[in-house]
């Protein structure tokens, strides 16, 4: 049986990824000190009592999951689960956009240029 989802398409890609992590408190620091050590993981947001939203950025489907997997594998880490999943071509990565005319609505957006600026 084939995956439902290509994991490398071969276009100069990104895919961004938000995960919900929960850790046991006691094993907080262990826990945060093994997430920096993974490329592409970055903690958003993070809590005392071991519950962290985090964002993941790589090349490829398959390099997400090996990041998601690692994680699931830190010793006090309960679970760690991908909330949503964004493809965005690399190329649009580094473009700047002018949001105040999108957000005041003086002018009709071209939908390939609404694309916010990554700081991955």
């Amino acid at each position: 049986m084939r995956n439902a989802v290509a994991l490398n398409t071969g276009k100069d890609e990104e895919h961004i990824v938000s995960v919900i992590l929960h850790g046991r408190p006691k094993h907080r620091l262990a826990i945060e000190l093994a997430m920096d050590t993974l490329a592409g993981v970055e903690r958003v947001v993070q809590d005392e009592l071991g519950k962290y939203v985090l964002v993941i950025g790589a090349p490829t489907a398959r390099q997400v999951m090996q990041q998601i997997e690692a994680l699931q594998t830190i010793e006090g880490v309960l679970s760690a689960t991908l909330v949503a999943h964004h493809t965005e071509a690399s190329e649009y990565l580094n473009q700047e956009i002018e949001m105040s005319s999108l957000i005041l609505g003086k002018a009709d957006p071209d939908p390939t240029q609404i694309i916010a600026r990554s700081t991955l």
